[in-house]
């Protein structure tokens, strides 16, 4: 990886990458396309850090799982895991091997060209986009061909059990944040009197075996939406469904929310991974 230039004192350097599109923002564990973020796990994330920081090499399975998961056993599964949510993530069809390639037997390396930005970041922890408290609404439906009737307000509380999770950021419990449901505009001005920041809304569509949802995070004061996405999955298990879209939006959703949250709740979430495969093992 190339040395970028020493910043000055009260500026600390960010590790960012750029790669077909995509720019991966490691400070703010952000993987950005367009300005659109790109919903990750945690270890996923991880994984494609140090595919793109081995430059074009191919790396052994070996070598990402113990930078991936140090001082842990696990076995490759868990790699091939976050590999083929990173495939999912990057929009390769199945087969392709455009971004990643796999080696058989051996490993992997990282196929598409990396550009890495000399971008100096403020020490000050100044976020315009930091959220403190925020509801989520019940999901709304698009089109004829509904889910499930409880589909939208199921996602809702799967949504508000994730976020609840995260330290420093207050979260309207399901039952109340119903009582905000109506337009737009007395959802808003509910929130408002709650000294609510923020919404999370959303609409899902199905079509046959498919189901789109699309999400996206507004500030009350003023409208702004800060952040938005789509997500499709297979429908099987409503249940299944309703855990990896709320897992994801978590996942993208944290960075934005009250300074520090992100930081600790990866901490948190690698040491209760960490900790269940000391004991499965």
């Amino acid at each position: 990886m190339m040395r970028l230039a020493q910043p000055a004192l009260n500026e600390t350097l960010k590790e960012v990458y750029e790669f077909e599109g995509f720019r991966l923002d490691v400070r703010r564990r952000l993987l950005t396309r367009g300005g659109a973020v790109i919903p990750l796990t945690p270890k996923a994330f991880e994984t494609l850090l140090v595919l793109v920081r081995g430059g074009g090499r191919m790396l052994t399975k070996g070598e990402i799982i113990s930078e991936v998961w140090p001082d842990v056993f696990v076995e490759e599964g868990n790699l091939a895991q976050s590999i083929f949510l990173l495939r999912r993530a990057l929009g390769e069809a199945k087969g392709e091997h455009r971004f990643i390639v796999t080696m058989p037997g051996a490993g992997y390396y990282f196929a598409p060209r990396v550009r890495a930005l000399d971008v100096a970041a403020s020490c000050a922890p100044v976020d315009d986009r930091s959220i403190a408290s925020l509801a989520v609404l019940p999901f709304t439906p698009l089109g004829e061909e509904e889910v499930n009737k409880f589909f939208g307000v199921g996602l809702a509380d799967a949504l508000t059990l994730r976020l609840s999770r995260l330290r420093g950021v207050k979260v309207l419990p399901t039952s109340a944040a119903l009582r905000l449901a109506g337009t737009t505009q007395e959802a808003r001005a509910a929130a408002g009197e709650r000294s609510i920041e923020a919404l999370l809304d959303g609409l899902y569509q199905r079509e046959g075996g498919q189901l789109r949802v699309s999400v996206q995070l507004s500030r009350v004061s003023d409208d702004m939406v800060l952040w938005a996405a789509r997500f499709d999955e297979q429908m099987t298990d409503i249940f299944a469904v309703q855990d990896s879209i709320s897992e994801q939006v978590v996942a993208a959703l944290a960075p934005r929310l009250n300074g520090g949250a992100e930081r600790r709740r990866l901490t948190a979430v690698r040491d209760n991974e960490e900790e269940y495969l000391r004991r499965s093992s």
